[in-house]
């Protein structure tokens, strides 16, 4: 006879192979998110044009006829985030009021670096600024198209990519995730985030339900994107440092080193193997850095001078850029939709993953403090990384020291290695950054798939390693067979389908942490032993009435 848990009778099961090799898993959100994503690889795989085809023209459409509700949705996501930093709802805390950080503020900081985006940083950190000083619409309205006066511009265009706005929809996730969680003793589901419009009945409505799979799926195509980046970053680098030249089976194999190390990593948890690799690899990309700002061609004056420049252009205008549509021009121009958007589409793909990841890593920390670390500490880190990068780039490009502009364009992953390699030493620079892209293709693997397991998994915090593995083993199978099928451009396209549906989850979820927020600061929202005591059995028994609870710090009767 089948055995079940008794508040979800058919949902989570407890015998069978599947469940002695993954543990507890809701089979009503593990089996249809595995059958959709194995549809979408058998199409790549057998119809790999039309597919390819398929999902541009849905991108496309996306990005072309709705570029004006992202640029208003992301941007409004950032001023609600900077409106939380001074509410009055500041010092509410996730977790109990006396509760303390599980992870020191450095460890915090580079997990949240090398949960997703360390790959983007070093893949695109010569591409992005030479691709912007040469076909940027604000570059060439101002007439600096490939000169010195250009380089600052598309320096700060691309921090306007990477900076505050990703982190902020990553941030109301992470807390509309973290706070219920933390608070009540919910899983750490998408769903949970929803709390502050369903209630108790978050995970278990339709609505939930539904979160959780798009979740699931847009976590698999947006990191999918960013493994496929980091694969090619890795084969062209083996290339060029030991002229080995790799085709479909040799970026297979890749993959499957990478596998296999975040395998390592995995069985090690969150607290020893991404808080280790990532810490690793924030001073990997420091050394780099250094090296670029002292013993690059740039002078380091200059590089300096521009980082300090960034400061006061990116904070002083980015209220202005994150709404700027090219309404100067009757017919938008395609810069926009492929770079802004697509990165607004693309960080909406990754709001579950990057959500339930940061949501998991911060617990203990003050919502001021939050959003603090989660979107202004990057912000200025980025600003020193794309500054002295892309400043570094934009010198030699326009010094004509190197051809780095026409490299790009055939291969953007080229960029980086090319730089180092025109400076003394520059082979063992680009050993270091080859090990860089490695490590982080290993922490954002192990993260993704810590997550995906997690939602499938009723939300437990540390979920069971086989099952990371395979939701591993699928997002870097699905980057892999992109990557063959059709290209980075099949692999972005991806990315944006799958992910687009999360749009409306992220605006449902500012109002639910709104709606959290007013809820705990007028005394609800109870983090309590008996609270959480409460919430524990709701989901097994009927609720008794509220009335009869008596609060904790309520007088007792006197006896008679």
């Amino acid at each position: 006879m089948k055995k079940t848990l008794g508040h979800s009778a058919g949902r989570y099961r407890r015998d069978g192979l599947t469940t002695r090799l993954f543990g507890e898993y809701d089979h009503t959100l593990f089996w249809p998110v595995l059958t959709i994503y194995a549809s979408i690889m058998a199409c790549a795989l057998l119809l790999p044009e039309a597919t390819g085809a398929t999902l541009s023209g849905i991108r496309d459409f996306l990005i072309f006829n709705f570029g004006w509700a992202f640029l208003l949705g992301v941007g409004g996501t950032l001023l609600f985030c900077l409106y939380l930093v001074i509410s009055p709802f500041g010092d509410l805390k996730l977790g109990a009021d006396d509760e303390v950080p599980e992870f020191s503020y450095g460890a915090w900081i580079s997990m949240l670096f090398s949960c997703g985006f360390g790959i983007g940083f070093v893949f695109f950190s010569v591409a992005e600024p030479l691709t912007h000083l040469y076909e940027s619409s604000h570059v060439i309205d101002m007439g600096a198209t490939g000169e010195a006066a250009g380089v600052a511009k598309a320096v700060q265009l691309t921090l306007l990519d990477w900076g505050m706005h990703g982190w902020a929809v990553f941030a109301i996730a992470a807390w509309a995730i973290a706070f219920p969680a933390y608070r009540l003793g919910l899983p750490l589901t998408v769903a949970t985030g929803l709390y502050g419009i369903l209630g108790e009945r978050c995970n278990s409505s339709i609505w939930g339900r539904v979160a959780n799979g798009l979740g699931i799926i847009g976590t698999i195509g947006g990191n999918a994107t960013m493994i496929g980046l980091g694969v090619s970053s890795i084969s062209y680098g083996l290339n060029q440092l030991f002229g080995l030249e790799l085709g479909a089976l040799g970026q297979a194999l890749v993959m499957m080193v990478v596998i296999v190390a975040y395998v390592i990593s995995a069985a090690t948890g969150v607290e020893r193997g991404i808080k280790f690799l990532s810490q690793a690899n924030m001073v990997m990309a420091g050394v780099i850095l250094f090296a670029l700002l002292f013993f690059g061609h740039a002078p380091a004056q200059y590089l300096l001078n521009l980082a300090t420049q960034q400061i006061g252009d990116y904070f002083g205008q980015v209220f202005a850029l994150q709404f700027w549509s090219d309404a100067g021009n009757f017919e938008q121009r395609e810069w926009l939709g492929w770079w802004v958007v697509f990165y607004w589409l693309w960080y909406i793909s990754y709001i579950p993953f990057c959500g339930g990841f940061i949501a998991r890593i911060s617990r203990g920390r003050t919502l001021r403090e939050f959003i603090v670390g989660v979107i202004l500490v990057p912000m200025l880190l980025a600003i020193g990384w794309f500054s002295i990068w892309g400043g570094s780039a934009g010198y030699v490009e326009v010094n004509g020291i190197a051809p780095l502009w026409e490299s790009v364009q055939q291969k953007p992953e080229s960029g980086i290695y090319m730089l180092l390699d025109s400076m003394d030493g520059g082979w063992w620079l680009s050993l270091i950054v080859l090990f860089n892209i490695v490590v982080f293709a290993v922490t954002t693997s192990d993260s993704a798939s810590f997550f995906a397991a997690m939602q499938v998994s009723n939300g437990v915090e540390n979920p069971k390693v086989s099952m990371r593995l395979l939701w591993g083993v699928v997002i870097g199978f699905t980057g892999i067979v992109f990557q063959l099928a059709g290209g980075f451009d099949a692999i972005r396209s991806l990315a944006i389908v799958v992910g687009t549906p999360f749009f409306f989850v992220g605006i449902a979820y500012m109002v639910s942490v709104y709606r959290m927020l007013k809820s705990a600061k007028s005394g609800g929202m109870r983090n309590d032993a008996i609270g959480l005591f409460a919430r524990g059995l709701a989901s097994h028994i009927k609720p008794v009435n509220p009335s009869y609870v008596k609060p904790v710090d309520a007088p007792d009767k006197p006896q008679k």
